[in-house]
Formats: C-alpha cells, sequence, structure tokens
C-alpha cells in the first residue's frame, strides 16, 4: 500500500480522512470530517473545508479554496486559485434595507471535470449547485448559486451564470457569454461569444447578440447596423434643400 506524501507545513485534522497515495502540499488545510480519495493531489496552500469529499484521483491546485460541504467526484481537477462553496448572492429587500439570504446547500462537481484558475461556484440557498461530469470550465468563470451545468460542456473563460441557470448536456459557452437568472439552455446548444442568454432556449440552439437570438438572424442585425452610416448618407444626399423663406 502506497505511503501518503504529507508536507511537514501542511495542517490535517485529526478527524480528517484521507485514502492513500495522498500528496499534501506546502502549508495546505484539511478541516475535520473532510474525506480526500486516493491517489489525490492537494497543491500549496489549498483549502480543504469540514466535511468537504474528494473523490480517487483528483487534484486541487495552489490556493484553491473548497468550503464546508463541497463534494467532488473521481478525477475532478481544479486550477491555482479555485473556490468553491462560498456564500450565493442572495438578499431580499424589506423595505429599507437588502438582508442576507442564508446559504446552506452545497456543490457538486461531476468525475473527471476541470475547473480551471479563479473560476468561483457559489454554493446553493438550499440544494446544490452541480456541474457535470467530463465538463471544462475555463478561467474566471462565475457559477452562481442552484445553477445546474450538465455533462460534457465547454465553458469559456470569463463566462458568467446568473443564480438557478440551467445547461444542458453537451453545450458550449464562448468566452465572455452569459445567462440571465433562470435561464435555461437546452442540451447541445451553442452560445456564441459575448451572447446573453435571458429566457428559455430549446435543445440545439445556436445564437449570438444580446438579447441572444438565432445566429443567422443576429448576424443579418449586425450587417444591418454596418450599413447604417451609408443608408444615412443617401438618405441626406436625396433630401430635398429647404428653401429659403
Amino acid at each position: 500500500m502506497a505511503e501518503n506524501n504529507v508536507h511537514p507545513s501542511a495542517v490535517i485534522d485529526a478527524a480528517a480522512v484521507l485514502g492513500t497515495a495522498v500528496t499534501v502540499g506546502p502549508c495546505a488545510v484539511i478541516e475535520a470530517e473532510a474525506h480526500v480519495g486516493s491517489n489525490t493531489i492537494i497543491e500549496a496552500h489549498a483549502y480543504i473545508g469540514h466535511d468537504v469529499i474528494i473523490g480517487e484521483g483528483c487534484c486541487i491546485g495552489v490556493g484553491a479554496v473548497l468550503r464546508d460541504g463541497v463534494v467532488l467526484d473521481n478525477g475532478v481537477r481544479l486550477g491555482a486559485g479555485v473556490v468553491l462553496g462560498t456564500d450565493g448572492f442572495g438578499y431580499v429587500f424589506d423595505g429599507s434595507t437588502h438582508l442576507k439570504i442564508p446559504q446552506v446547500g452545497g456543490v457538486h462537481i461531476g468525475a473527471n471535470t476541470i475547473v480551471e484558475a479563479d473560476t468561483c461556484i457559489d454554493r446553493a440557498t438550499t440544494g446544490t449547485t452541480e456541474v457535470g461530469a467530463n465538463s471544462h470550465v475555463g478561467p474566471m468563470v462565475m457559477i452562481g448559486h442552484n445553477c445546474k451545468v450538465g455533462d460534457g460542456c465547454q465553458i469559456g473563460y470569463q463566462v458568467g451564470f446568473a443564480g438557478s441557470s440551467t445547461m444542458g448536456n453537451d453545450c458550449v459557452m464562448a468566452p465572455q457569454s452569459g445567462m440571465a437568472m433562470r435561464a435555461e439552455l437546452g442540451d447541445g446548444s451553442r452560445v456564441e461569444f459575448r451572447a446573453a442568454v435571458l429566457r428559455k432556449l430549446p435543445a440545439g440552439s445556436h445564437v449570438a447578440g444580446f438579447p441572444a437570438r438565432p445566429v443567422e438572424e443576429a448576424r443579418r442585425i449586425e450587417a444591418a447596423i454596418h450599413r447604417l452610416p451609408k443608408v444615412l448618407e443617401a438618405l441626406d444626399a436625396s433630401a430635398s434643400p429647404v428653401e429659403a423663406s
């Protein structure tokens, strides 16, 4: 049985459970009741909170933070600075001030999913924020509370998911695109660069623009906008001169 490789400066609570052949880097912290699967690597300065469950063969990058109750299936890879399980952005206005809504749910990342550097995934208000298996989440992505991302999805850098938005399986979100609160994207859909999904879209959608619309329509609108200066010039040239009174 392979031994664990734990750096002397790592801090591991006596109630944490480590599998075999686990590597824990310098200054990493693993809290009580956390479970770390065999052959997992936890790099320097990572923080693993209470009751976190990490599957086998995972890699937790430098400075990554997994707050209490986060669950990772086998083979998940987290880049440097990833933060999972922070409070969702939930408030209610009582007529005079905005009151914080407690966020008591969790985060679940499916098997073999990659989450790249500096991405943040919020815990659910209740229930679970989910990212499915075999997905790839790029750097600097924000996934809000209670979001559901399906299996086999590709999410580019700086994408934003507002709370409770849902994306089906095998979808692609191009860089700097986004989804509004409670928006839905059906299986096998594609969202182009900087597009914004504001409503429910069916499976197989291919959309662009703000708000997101079928890509052919978005391209026609963009082409028409580029022609506007010449159209205005032609209108000015054809206008009759105003006679002096």
